[in-house]
């Protein structure tokens, strides 16, 4: 028994977290969901838990987090970010690793300058010695903005490393290399406003308080939406016919729109969007019309559907934009008709033979509204026209099936609900946590 004790005793010792991996620091700051992975255990993080040596930080899309190591280093974490804390050691090469993987990062070296660090992404590393900058791995390209000290930004795959040393410049570094040190302008990356350029709109996240957790992010100055990326969804409204039937009775009436959507889109900066998607709706039955003294019925029930680009301006969450291109679907013309001077003078009734399916344009405007960084609603018009056709139909004036004229249009009003995944998602889902 006595034995058995003392073996318990040693596997608890060789086994616990401060033994396996040492505390390095704690968190001061957290803003809702922030965790930390270790050992293949994930936990949430909260104000005053310690951190570890090789622990993974991750945050939500909505959280962020910062945490004081033993040498008063100060890391500060946005959305969405994950850094793993390779190596922290304080005795021999003084040395601390921290890889960062996605997200955003706000760094300030121990006021000392005691410690060589290193912050390493998927295509740079960064070199640092006292000295506060800040770091954004996004879209396969690494953004480091200087504050303060001295940086070296060195790309992994090859080329001239460069040197950052006035406060407020960046580089870039993408499959090109790194591109030479500028100046921060005002369409460019900050994790916050420390540095005050003129135009520039706040950045990643404002900075947390230093001990106490921080209030909510209000929704005014909540993170930039990334609109790029696949999405898909579904839309409903309705169609009201703008075409016309024979000698020209007007085809206006009322159908159900509904259907699904795929789409693409790509940020070409910050704020303006462009894309393509397409869709296929169902169309119920079209309400016919009347022009007083002849009468169309209603139009058969069909598919209706688009392929177009589109071009937009985002307002942080809002994205308005136009669009326009080819347009499909089912011909908008009556079952039946009857009246006089329809496609003749004498009073004429007849029944359509065929439901062709024809090509056509489409152009139209519509808003779209991000309720989360994935989920956003959004409201479309649509005006499409269809080729022209002259679809057959039996008559009780000819014996043969009677050719008619018939301009089929479209305008439509539909809400939709979408789902849209950027590349930053994409990326995480393919980095194993």
């Amino acid at each position: 028994m006595r034995r058995l004790v003392v073996a318990l005793a040693i596997l608890a010792f060789f086994t616990s977290p401060s033994r396996a991996a040492p505390n390095i620091g704690s968190a001061t700051a957290i803003e809702k969901d922030v965790r930390g992975e270790s050992d293949g255990r994930t936990a949430k993080i909260g104000v005053g838990d310690a951190v570890y040596a090789d622990e993974v930080l991750s945050t939500g899309a909505e959280s962020r987090g910062r945490f004081v190591f033993e040498d008063r280093t100060d890391l500060q974490l946005a959305p969405s970010s994950r850094v793993k804390l390779d190596k922290f050691v304080y005795s021999n090469d003084k040395t601390a690793v921290f890889s960062a993987t996605k997200g955003a990062l706000r760094f300030i070296s121990a006021p000392a300058g005691h410690k060589d660090y290193e912050i390493r992404t998927p295509n740079a590393t960064i070199g640092v010695r006292g000295t506060s900058f800040a770091v954004r791995v996004r879209l396969g390209r690494t953004d480091a903005v200087l504050y303060d000290g001295v940086i070296e930004v060195c790309p992994i795959g090859g080329g001239a490393c460069r040197t950052l040393d006035t406060p407020c410049t960046f580089v870039t570094v993408a499959s090109g290399g790194a591109t030479a040190p500028a100046a921060l302008g005002s369409g460019d990356w900050s994790f916050d406003d420390s540095c005050k350029v003129p135009g520039r709109r706040a950045g990643e996240t404002p900075p947390l308080a230093p001990m106490t957790p921080p209030p909510a992010t209000p929704a005014s100055t909540a993170s930039p939406i990334d609109w790029s990326g696949p999405s898909f969804g579904f839309d409903a409204g309705t169609g009201v016919g703008g075409g016309e039937f024979a000698d020209p009775v007007p085809m206006n009436g009322a159908a159900f729109l509904g259907g699904l959507r795929f789409g693409y889109s790509f940020a070409l900066t910050k704020e303006i969007i462009a894309g393509f998607e397409t869709d296929a709706s169902y169309r119920s039955d079209l309400g016919g019309g009347s022009n007083g003294h002849a009468q169309a019925s209603s139009a058969r029930g069909g598919y209706f559907g688009t392929a177009r680009i589109r071009l937009g301006y985002a307002f942080d969450r809002l994205l308005v934009y136009g669009t326009g291109g080819l347009a499909y679907g089912h011909i908008i013309a009556p079952r039946s008709f009857s009246g006089y001077n329809v496609i003749a003078a004498p009073y004429t009734y007849g029944t359509n033979r065929e439901n062709p399916f024809l090509p056509g344009w489409t152009v139209g405007a519509g808003a779209q509204f991000a309720i989360t960084d994935n989920v956003s609603v959004r409201a479309e018009y649509l005006y499409a026209k269809l080729q022209h056709y002259l679809p057959l139909y039996d008559t009780n004036t000819s014996p043969l099936p009677y050719a008619t004229c018939t301009v089929s249009a479209l305008h439509s009003i539909r809400v939709g609900v979408n789902y849209g995944f950027s590349l930053k998602d994409l990326l995480s889902i393919a980095t194993p946590r």
